[in-house]
């Protein structure tokens, strides 16, 4: 099966090429991994095993655009609409579904939610599932929370987000430190819980890390995939701040599968509270009914490795029930049907 992927974030990119590569089907990612052997990004490695399609990429590069991979998400070239048998979309429905929908309408589409859909969004897309537009959910908070609001688009598929168990292990906790990692989190602020994490942690040892980390107390910076995996691996405790408005995100799987303890900012800290799941699968096995805030708990995994230690097996057996590579492409194969097929082990 040919699947034509549109995505706007290198990781989930690289996720999504591995797997649909592995399952066994041909993916062609308009975005970072477009030439899987030279990403455009260097936050994952290369896919020098996932062919490049150097036709598909002619027909993009000779759009002649000042970004060519964002006219192409908006407007299809005629070959890629011709190669693909499948056309999954993460991102920005409203500029690469909606406006060409007249065009892509007879071949599958498939509206992957990633946690940035609300209310307004949902209520937009809603006739384009009536009309054939297929929905994958990556959580199950996303059917309540919307259809409280009175605006559920619909749902054909709940299929979580994978991860190779394989890449994610290895944690010792032998820093006594509070992580976290964030796509800016000084820039972003409130999208990334920036006051949440300045309060739970004041007076306590902090390393977090990524893009502009520096500005804050401990920031070590952005750090290259292996030395990102190593600082999983090192920390006592990583301390969930979430991402506004998704249910999860793919920081949050890494850091459970890797078996880093994690303490997670809790739903009335977020927009759209309903929708959030972190807190509901980053728990901790064990919390004694005197830690009454988050400040004491990240204290208490501080203190006590014993306790980090009963947390990480818990999150991380969790981790891989949830998202293993295994479970979610089995899911897809089963979903997509024909020439799919699950990762084994």
């Amino acid at each position: 099966m040919n699947i034509l992927l549109l995505t706007a974030h290198s990781i989930a990119a690289y996720d999504d090429v591995r797997m649909f590569h592995d399952m066994g089907h041909e993916v062609f990612n308009l975005d970072g991994y477009i030439d899987p052997a030279h990403p455009h990004v260097d936050m994952r490695p290369a896919l020098p095993q996932v062919p490049s399609h150097p036709e598909l990429r002619k027909a993009v590069d000779d759009l002649g655009t000042t970004n060519n991979l964002e006219a192409a998400k908006c407007h299809i070239p005629d070959k890629l609409l011709d190669w693909a048998d499948v056309i999954i979309v993460h991102h920005y429905t409203e500029r690469w579904i909606v406006p060409q929908w007249d065009r892509i309408k007879g071949k599958r589409v498939i509206w992957r939610t990633c946690g940035q859909s609300d209310p307004r969004l949902e209520a937009v897309m809603k006739p384009y599932h009536q009309a054939g537009l297929q929905i994958v959910r990556y959580s199950p908070k996303e059917q309540p929370a919307f259809e409280k609001y009175g605006a559920f688009a619909g749902q054909d598929a709940l299929i979580r987000f994978g991860k190779y168990p394989s890449d994610w292990y290895g944690w010792t906790g032998k820093e006594a430190v509070i992580g976290n990692i964030t796509q800016d989190m000084v820039g972003r602020g409130p999208s990334c819980g920036l006051d949440f994490y300045l309060e739970a942690t004041a007076g306590l040892p902090t390393r977090p890390a990524g893009p502009r980390s520096e500005a804050l107390p401990g920031g070590v910076g952005t750090l290259s995939y292996e030395a990102m995996r190593q600082y999983l691996r090192d920390i006592r405790v990583y301390l969930y701040t979430g991402t506004q408005p998704a249910s999860y995100t793919l920081g949050l799987i890494e850091a459970m599968m890797t078996g880093t303890p994690v303490l997670s900012i809790t739903p009335r800290h977020m927009w759209i509270p309903e929708l959030f799941e972190g807190h509901e699968l980053a728990t901790v096995p064990i919390r004694p009914s005197h830690l009454r805030t988050i400040e004491e708990s990240l204290r208490w995994f501080i203190e006590d490795p014993d306790i980090a230690l009963d947390t990480s097996h818990h999150q991380r057996a969790k981790a891989i029930d949830l998202f293993s590579i295994e479970t979610v492409s089995a899911q897809w194969a089963d979903f997509l049907g024909a020439d799919s097929k699950a990762i084994a082990a």
